[in-house]
């Protein structure tokens, strides 16, 4: 009987009748968009893959209780233009929620995995790090050459290891990056963050003073003395003398995260290795960790002194020496017990 009714009502009315559903479907629209959905803290945590799928996103979000509309926030984000806005990552969903400012969160972007790479480390270390927090990389396989995209191959053998160029600082990662993508944001950093310091020296040794600096960032730790400490390493190569920097020993000896950059004399003395600098002229063959600007800068603008040796105490204060017999006095005086 009331289906009767409603047929006839329809036939009588059908103006009435459509406007009374365009009312309904205009105040539900509202009530979807706008009336938000109270979240409570800790919140509801989404984690959004790169090159996710709107609908797929917008359905996880409505099967979450985030909204209450798939349709309507798919609807919202074509009509406001930020439906190719929308950025991956990790997302905390809490508070008084609705469909403007759910997009307003999606917009404005999750947070990836965080990995800070402090200066000084290396490849082994890194890549200890980075799998330690679910992104899974072998950096050792990788050489310059393998990442024809970048601007670093203008300036650097391709044939060169990617030990030292692994910039360091703050990076944001996804699960579901590539193995190369990941490292080439090490690359692109070093390459904005690095390489204009170099290219400020173009008739300079790019690699050379790269590997310089990675030692100044292991042995010393002031600019001033990473500058004075840059001047004595190039006044012994000039020399023809052995270099004999602890760091470059203790790098043979780093398998994992965190290297033990202590040498003993020991060690000295049965390490058989280009990297020994006891025992082998020149520099190491690579870099011996990933340096920060602070050294890159000192590498190229060495200062030139009398001293000839140096070492660092305890506190790690840097004593320097003009002869072998003065930097003799001063391992008793500053090393031994």
């Amino acid at each position: 009987m009331e289906q009767i009714d409603i047929q006839k009502f329809v036939k009588l009315y059908p103006w009435l009748f459509l406007s009374l559903v365009l009312i309904f479907i205009f105040l539900y629209s509202l009530f979807a968009l706008y009336y938000p959905i109270y979240i409570p803290e800790p919140g509801i945590y989404f984690y959004i893959p790169p090159k996710a799928n709107l609908k797929a996103v917008s359905d996880a979000l409505e099967k979450q209780g985030v909204i209450r509309s798939s349709f309507y926030l798919r609807f919202y984000l074509v009509i406001t233009n930020r439906h190719l806005t929308i950025k991956a990552g990790y997302y905390n969903f809490y508070g008084y929620l609705n469909v403007p400012r759910v997009a307003e969160i999606l917009e404005k972007g999750g947070k990836g995995i965080l990995v800070t790479i402090p200066e000084g480390l290396t490849l082994i270390e890194i890549n200890d790090i980075l799998n330690s927090k679910g992104i899974k990389v072998d950096l050792k396989k990788y050489k310059l050459g393998d990442f024809p995209e970048t601007e670093l191959l203008k300036y650097f053998p391709q044939n060169l290891p990617l030990e030292g160029f692994l910039a360091p600082d703050t990076y944001e990662f996804f699960n579901e990056e590539k193995e190369k993508d990941v490292v080439y944001k090490f690359l692109k950093n070093f390459e904005k963050k690095f390489l204009p310091e170099f290219l400020k020296y173009p008739e300079k040794n790019f690699y050379e003073k790269l590997i310089i600096a990675s030692i100044l960032e292991r042995e010393v730790k002031n600019f001033e003395d990473m500058k004075i400490v840059a001047g004595i390493l190039e006044k012994r190569l000039k020399l023809n003398k052995k270099l004999e920097v602890d760091a470059t020993v203790a790098y043979v000896k780093c398998k994992k995260y965190p290297c033990n950059w202590n040498v003993t004399a020991k060690d000295i003395r049965i390490i058989d290795s280009e990297y020994n600098t006891y025992k082998k002229l020149g520099l190491p063959p690579t870099p011996i960790s990933n340096p920060g600007l602070r050294a890159i800068k000192a590498s190229l603008e060495p200062l030139t002194t009398e001293y000839l040796y140096y070492l660092t105490d305890k506190e790690g204060k840097v004593i320097y020496s003009k002869t072998l017999e003065e930097h003799k006095k001063n391992i008793k005086k500053y090393l031994k017990e």
